[in-house]
């Protein structure tokens, strides 16, 4: 069952002493879910609606001036990244698939070697545009191609993996939108804490092949410090390391987890999930998903919006537009989505600080 803000009436008092009284999702930036941020909805309320309004009229026009067909090739490390949403968004600019639209996607697995392969399928098409999923599924692709655009949905530091000059300027063939993966990792922590305040050893469980996860990790470490709390890096190379590194967890009497979303870890999520629960270890994940699939909590970007954003990044380039030109874009929308019922199964009460601050509650 859906808490309160799918679609049930709600009356909630927010930290700031103003009730929170609606019927929809709350979208956040990243100040708004931190003690004294204040209710996004008493002051964003008519600002986002506009942005909304005016986003489906741009796509209708853009969906209404659609003519031509169009050749894209689509890589991503694994099949459970959520493509659809993508998939989603081009049909509302206008771009369908089987009809004016041919869409030649690789999942290409844990594999570096099968991920290079795969980047030379595609580049060997001459697509119009290659979509990447990530940054580690860019790399292999513009190591091949100078020319063809690529456009990443999330990719976490394009100008120090050499794909971009800027943010405003990006100079080459690469556009898309930067992922806040490490950049929100301290406000994760909080709500590890706030969940948890007694813990003082944690885990952090990430992607090793990630190229900036050992740096995330030991940044980490020291985000981790003033609040009390002793962590230990877990880095998985492939599946199979996931369940020792969780059982190493638990030996270590780690009294909590933070999971970041590297293609292993996202690949396998029922089983994440399943060890945070077999462990009984309070678990703080990136993605929704992981909330939806019976995480603790989530706290990351609006991972709709990076869809949308490059779904109308690949609309201009195809419409003529230059990657060199379009600014590499930045998440705007922040989501805290919290499991209620795996709280309980774990035997914690959710402080009213978080619930108060939370996009969705699941009960």
């Amino acid at each position: 069952m859906r808490g309160t803000h799918q679609g049930q009436q709600s009356a909630r008092t927010a930290p700031t002493g103003r009730t929170h009284d609606c019927k929809r999702h709350l979208h956040h930036a990243p100040h708004d879910l931190l003690q004294g941020g204040g209710h996004p909805h008493m002051n964003r309320r008519d600002v986002l609606l506009g942005a909304v309004v005016a986003a489906a009229s741009s796509w209708r026009a853009s969906a209404q001036e659609v003519t031509k067909s169009a050749h894209i090739g689509f890589i991503v490390t694994g099949e459970g990244f959520p493509r659809r949403r993508f998939d989603e968004a081009m049909r509302h600019l206008g771009w369908i698939e089987g009809r004016n639209l041919t869409v030649e996607r690789r999942f290409t697995g844990e594999d570096p070697e099968r991920r290079k392969t795969a980047a030379a399928e595609l580049v060997a098409q001459h697509p119009d545009v290659i979509v990447a999923a990530g940054l580690i599924d860019a790399l292999p692709v513009h190591a091949l191609t100078g020319t063809i655009p690529i456009v990443v949905i999330t990719g976490a530091h394009l100008i120090e993996a050499g794909l971009a000059d800027s943010l405003a300027r990006p100079g080459g063939n690469v556009a898309g939108m930067t992922l806040l993966g490490g950049e929100l990792d301290g406000k994760r922590l909080e709500l590890l804490h706030e969940l948890v305040p007694a813990a003082t050893r944690i885990s952090f469980l990430a992607y090793a092949r990630l190229p900036r996860s050992p740096a995330r990790a030991a940044a980490v470490e020291a985000l981790a410090r003033p609040l009390g709390l002793r962590v230990t890096k877990r880095l998985v190379s492939e599946a199979a390391e996931i369940d020792a590194a969780f059982a190493a967890s638990a030996a270590d009497h780690d009294q909590g987890i933070l999971v970041e979303s590297g293609a292993v870890i996202v690949e396998n999520l029922p089983r994440v999930v399943a060890l945070a629960a077999q462990y009984r270890l309070p678990a703080v994940y990136e993605w929704r998903q992981f909330a939806e699939g019976g995480g603790l909590l989530s706290y990351g970007q609006l991972q709709q919006e990076s869809f949308e954003r490059a779904a109308a990044l690949v609309d201009k380039i195809l419409n003529g537009a230059k990657p060199a030109d379009l600014p590499v874009e930045q998440p705007t929308r922040f989501e805290l989505v919290v499991n209620l019922k795996t709280a309980k199964a774990l035997g914690l009460t959710v402080p009213p600080s978080i619930l108060a601050r939370a996009t969705e509650v699941i009960e």
